[in-house]
């Protein structure tokens, strides 16, 4: 009797294991899932801040390039150097300091520690940021700078596309990869121009 009773209680407390353990796997799956899709969401927004500063660091090189290009415009071919060399160093002096203000923005912005393929894209980002800092030092102090090719500068901008590339989180919802492909898009006129061919 003692027997049939202790079989019956295994029995009835087996037929739950199964029960246990389904629903111990699916409360891992929903973990595991959670946390991939958290993860994923913490990726798009750390890239998305990411370009939004890059962008901003961009603006203000394309602002100084503008700037450079009506200065020749209004004081160059057979106009008043001194007044054109004048400028162009003052031009340069205000966009070391802006340049420089974006990419300490860049620098600043936090990335979690396991996010290193942001982290590298923000890194070589920020080479680029500090070869136009060091170009704008040389230019406002010898404004012919801006007439020399500057090939820190561009090296540095093409190195930094693959990495944001590779950052792009999937999948890209957000539409990331097509404000990479917009950073990068390189003018036809690149190489050309009073600004020593800059447009990176």
């Amino acid at each position: 009797m003692t027997d049939q009773a202790g079989t019956s209680r295994s029995w009835i407390h087996r037929r739950w294991v199964p029960w246990l353990a389904g629903g111990l796997a699916f409360a891992l799956t929903l973990l595991v899932g959670g946390a991939i899709v958290g993860d994923w969401a913490a990726r798009t927004a750390s890239m998305n801040e990411l370009l939004d500063r890059v962008q901003a660091s961009e603006a203000v090189m394309g602002e100084l390039q503008d700037g450079v290009a009506e200065a020749f415009e209004e004081h160059g071919a057979g106009g008043d150097n001194e007044k054109l060399d004048s400028e162009l160093r003052a031009l340069a002096a205000q966009a070391e300091v802006d340049i420089a203000a974006a990419g300490a923005a860049v620098a600043e912005l936090p990335i979690a520690v396991w996010h290193l393929d942001i982290e590298r894209a923000r890194d070589a980002y920020l080479l680029h940021n500090r070869a136009w800092v060091d170009y704008m030092a040389r230019a406002s102090e010898d404004s012919g700078e801006f007439l020399r090719p500057q090939e820190q500068v561009n090296q540095t901008f093409f190195d930094a596309r693959a990495p944001f590339v590779e950052a792009v989180p999937e999948p890209d919802i957000e539409d990331l990869m097509e404000r990479v492909v917009e950073i990068y898009e390189v003018p036809e006129d690149f190489g050309s121009g009073g600004s020593g061919g800059m447009d990176a």
